[in-house]
């Protein structure tokens, strides 16, 4: 089977430093990255086009059967607050388009299978590309402007209307659609309307990572400027406006006054591309003393990070699953955070009483500081649920996704004849 896949996320594990402006490493890019591996390793020849910045090979083999091709137009680099580089995933696009011309006669796939994320290039990559190469495509939804996005700036929200469009027409002609959660899959289904049986779910894996000893953790963080004998209250991913930074540094202030916690150290661990704004929130509410930035850290150390925290906060604007919340858990850690997108289903079904309505932040640090004051229990409730964890999102993603694939090489999305492009 050839799969051309198409996403301007992914993770390029063969460097250690990553440009913020680039597109900071998130938890899509590494998903996306280990799929593709696994996927190698169970014969799945696959072509990936994606983003990449200088210093990068144009294209290497990343293991046998899995070639990874960086494809964008140029651009300058005009830096944006939202998506790194203005005009980043739409040189990404050009690229596409123009390196698919010669791809038919050259190399020419199976199925196209796109990485969607609730902007507008990615949703309009698979119709284009489908045609081009002459292969059906299907898309993954790892966030959904029909059932979890919101907008992040007015920009965003002018534009609102046309992406939800582009999302519907884009899923109405995939071959198959696939989520991260059923509660996108059942949203996704009513509003097309579609058959529900055309959207399978596929959710993230938490690959490899497990708890690491106490000792080694604290180690690991210590060497970072964590002090010992406080708290670690832990953020962990990319720097930008639905993550709910802003929130994560008001919470740190009312920290004292309201979380019922020991003075806590707040542990910020990723890049993006409103690092910088963050920062400067941290000093002008006074509290450079108290936070700890890490910038990009490997993903091999997230085991460690997550070990070492006494709480993960999670104030997203909207999360179509929360792979960090996973991770953490996995690790036998605490989440406090949003109840939104999945993280109502993940979060939701281990620590409930850690959830709170988005944007009351006086809430949250109180949940937070429950977490750390009453650790016993929520430890507790963590380690009951790591079963029910490592079944749903354990190794048996890749085999998920190659039945996503066979049913979306055996039939067109009315469920009848061969496909035509």
């Amino acid at each position: 089977m050839r799969v051309l896949r198409l996403t301007p996320f992914f993770h390029h594990d063969c460097v250690t430093d990553w440009p913020a402006e680039f597109d900071a490493v998130g938890g899509m890019q590494v998903q996306i990255l280990g799929l593709s591996r696994e996927l190698a390793g169970r014969g799945v020849e696959q072509l990936v086009m994606t983003v990449g910045f200088p210093g990068l090979p144009k294209e290497r083999v990343d293991r046998p059967g899995l070639t990874v091709r960086v494809t964008r137009a140029p651009l300058p680099r005009l830096r944006s607050e939202l998506t790194g580089l203005v005009g980043l995933n739409q040189a990404w696009l050009a690229g596409v388009l123009a390196a698919c011309v010669p791809l038919r006669r050259r190399w020419r796939p199976d199925l196209v299978h796109v990485h969607a994320d609730g902007q507008l290039w990615a949703l309009l990559a698979g119709p284009l590309v489908s045609r081009i190469v002459g292969a059906p495509y299907c898309v993954t939804l790892h966030c959904s402007r029909l059932a979890v996005y919101e907008p992040m700036s007015r920009f965003d929200r002018l534009q609102h209307r046309l992406v939800y469009a582009a999302e519907r027409y884009a899923l109405r002609h995939a071959r198959r659609i696939s989520t991260l959660t059923s509660r996108t899959a059942d949203t996704v289904a009513r509003l097309l309307p579609l058959d529900r049986g055309l959207v399978d779910v596929l959710p993230d894996s938490v690959g490899n990572v497990r708890p690491v000893p106490g000792g080694e953790a604290r180690e690991y963080v210590r060497a970072l400027g964590v002090p010992d004998g406080v708290p670690v209250v832990g953020w962990v991913g990319r720097v930008a406006h639905e993550k709910g930074w802003r929130d994560f540094v008001t919470m740190a202030g009312h920290w004292d006054a309201l979380s019922g916690a020991p003075g806590a150290v707040f542990l910020v661990v990723g890049d993006g591309p409103q690092r910088e704004r963050m920062r400067e929130a941290v000093s002008a509410a006074g509290l450079a003393d108290r936070f700890v930035f890490t910038g990009f850290l490997p993903h091999d150390a997230v085991p460690s990070v997550m070990t070492a925290l006494d709480v993960l906060v999670m104030p997203s604007a909207h999360e179509e699953l929360g792979g960090s919340a996973l991770e953490a858990m996995v690790c036998g850690t605490p989440v406090a955070g949003y109840a939104v997108g999945g993280l109502r289903d993940t979060v939701g079904g281990v620590t409930p009483s850690l959830l709170v309505p988005r944007g009351d932040v006086e809430a949250l640090t109180r949940a937070a500081g429950d977490a750390v004051t009453d650790a016993p229990r929520h430890h507790k409730a963590v380690d009951a649920a790591l079963p029910d964890l490592l079944a749903a999102y354990g190794a048996d993603t890749v085999d998920r996704a190659l039945e996503h694939y066979g049913r979306a090489l055996g039939e067109d999305a009315a469920g009848g004849g061969a496909w035509r492009p």
